[in-house]
Order: structure tokens, then C-alpha cells, then sequence
């Protein structure tokens, strides 16, 4: 092999942030989980082929061959993203209810 090419164990930390930062800049919902690995997080199952191969085309245009990951929404996803659509919602109808009082 030529010696430009990495191995997949060669792959650094810093690859996979450039990847990390090269998805989400790329308008992807990125995590790290705890081994480092790039994931992607859709929001349907449904979205996951498409989101797979739009991340697989940015990927090989960076030249990254390392690992990476894509998942579908978790319970706890939902239960956060339920808690703060809720508290936007409390937050404006305490705003409604305080604009009504002063226009009384």
C-alpha cells in the first residue's frame, strides 16, 4: 500500500472531530458517543437511509475512512425534546396571560 493511505486503525482523534465538525456543519445532528465515533442522530427511522447516504458523500469527499455511525431517536430524545417544547409553551402562555392583564 502506499504510505499516504491510512489504515483504519491509523485513524486519529483529530479525524474524526474534523468529521464530527464536517457533518454537523453539513446541517446533520451529530453526537459522540463514548467511543469517539462520529454518529448521526435522525429524527425518524424513515430518515435514515437518506440521512446514511448523504453522510456516506460527505464523508469519502473528505477522504475520512474511519468509523462512524447513524440511530434512530431514543425514548430519552423524546422525553427532552417533549420537556422543552413544553417549557417554550409555559413560557409564552405566561407571556400571553401578562400581556392580556396590561391591556385590560
Amino acid at each position: 500500500m502506499a504510505k499516504n493511505i491510512k489504515e483504519v486503525d491509523e485513524i486519529s482523534t483529530t479525524d474524526k472531530l474534523k468529521a464530527f465538525k464536517t457533518l454537523k456543519e453539513a446541517g446533520f445532528r451529530v453526537e459522540m458517543n463514548g467511543s469517539g465515533v462520529p454518529t448521526v442522530v435522525c429524527a425518524n427511522l424513515d430518515e435514515m437511509d437518506k440521512q446514511l447516504k448523504s453522510m456516506k458523500k460527505v464523508l469519502k469527499e473528505m477522504r475520512y475512512n474511519g468509523s462512524f455511525g447513524i440511530r434512530g431517536p431514543r425514548k430519552t430524545d423524546n422525553i427532552l425534546a417533549e420537556e422543552a417544547i413544553d417549557s417554550v409553551a409555559e413560557d409564552s402562555e405566561d407571556k400571553n396571560d401578562s400581556l392580556e392583564t396590561l391591556t385590560a
